[in-house]
Order: structure tokens, then C-alpha cells, then sequence
């Protein structure tokens, strides 16, 4: 009887550990969704057919520090009941980051701020190293200014850059193939 009991214990716990294994896998896989279930390396086409902003603008062979993107514009778009405006943009035809442009006047940077932190974890001063050829999808000269600051989580990196008069919240996917 003793011997029944171990084997349904064990049974129990495998399916346990098989469970627990397979959650974390699928966790791992989900990708991170920007908005209007847009993800990275989606396609210009998928984007805009996610987007439920009709009015769009394309501004293609946008050449950055050797990097040529091709941009998906959106101006006013609300977000969290402020307005905003979209900047999709993509290498290659993929979605590799994302920046939105709020004005200053329209929100808080520091409760932008937290609220990111609370999902992205703390900001720190922007290290433009770490994100190679991606700084260039932050700043179009490859030189963000204003002090910006950063946080990643997985292969997102969120930057956040306030000037005198807007505040830019990228993100970017490291794991695009044009960072490296």
C-alpha cells in the first residue's frame, strides 16, 4: 500500500514539475506586445492592419548612422487619455522599436517614469553602448541628450529622454539583428 502511495506522489509530483516547466517555456516565448497586439518583427503590413488609428504616414530609406529605417507614423493618437504621437520602426521590413512622443505638458515625467518602472524595473542613466545600432531608432544622430535613462527587461530595452518640451519613451527590441 505504502508503495501505491510513493508511485501516485510521484506521478503528482512529475506532472507538477512538467507543468511548472512548460508554463515558464511558454512565458519565455510570449513576446512582448507594444500595443493593439503589435509585437517585434512584425511586418509594416501587420502593423498597420493592427492599428485601429486609420491616418498613417510612411517615410521610407530613413537613413541613421548607417542603419536605414523605415518609419510608421501616427500623430494623434490617445494613450492612457493623453495625446501621442507613433513612431513604428522597422529594418528589413521588422519591427524593431518603437517611440512614443508625448508633450511635456500633457503628463508627468516622473509618474511616466514610475509607471514604467513599476513594469520594466528601475531606470538607470542610458548606457548607448548597450544598445549598438539600436541608438540610433532613440536619436536619430546616435547621440540621445537630456539625460536619458533606461531599464531592460528581457530583450526590451525602455528609454525614456525628456527635453524642454516633450518626452520620448522608446522601446526597442535587443533582439533584433540589427543591434549586433
Amino acid at each position: 500500500m505504502e508503495e501505491i502511495e510513493m508511485k501516485k506522489m510521484l506521478s503528482v509530483l512529475v506532472a507538477l514539475i512538467l507543468t511548472l516547466g512548460l508554463t515558464a517555456a511558454l512565458a519565455e516565448e510570449t513576446p512582448f506586445t507594444i500595443r493593439n497586439n503589435v509585437t517585434f518583427g512584425m511586418n509594416m503590413d501587420d502593423v498597420i492592419a493592427s492599428e485601429p488609428v486609420r491616418y498613417h504616414e510612411i517615410d521610407n530609406e530613413h537613413a541613421h548612422g548607417g542603419v536605414t529605417f523605415a518609419e510608421l507614423e501616427y500623430k494623434h493618437v490617445t494613450e492612457n487619455n493623453v495625446p501621442v504621437e507613433i513612431k513604428y520602426l522597422f529594418v528589413g521590413n521588422e519591427l524593431v522599436a518603437v517611440r512614443f512622443n508625448y508633450e511635456a505638458r500633457d503628463i508627468g515625467y516622473e509618474q511616466l517614469k514610475a509607471d514604467l518602472a513599476a513594469k520594466f524595473g528601475p531606470f538607470s542613466a542610458l548606457d548607448p553602448a548597450a544598445l549598438g545600432r539600436g541608438i540610433y531608432a532613440v536619436d536619430d544622430d546616435g547621440r540621445p541628450e537630456f539625460g536619458a535613462e533606461s531599464a531592460v527587461q528581457g530583450n526590451v530595452a525602455v528609454v525614456l529622454e525628456l527635453d524642454e518640451d516633450d518626452i520620448d519613451v522608446t522601446f526597442v527590441d535587443l533582439a533584433a539583428g540589427y543591434i549586433g
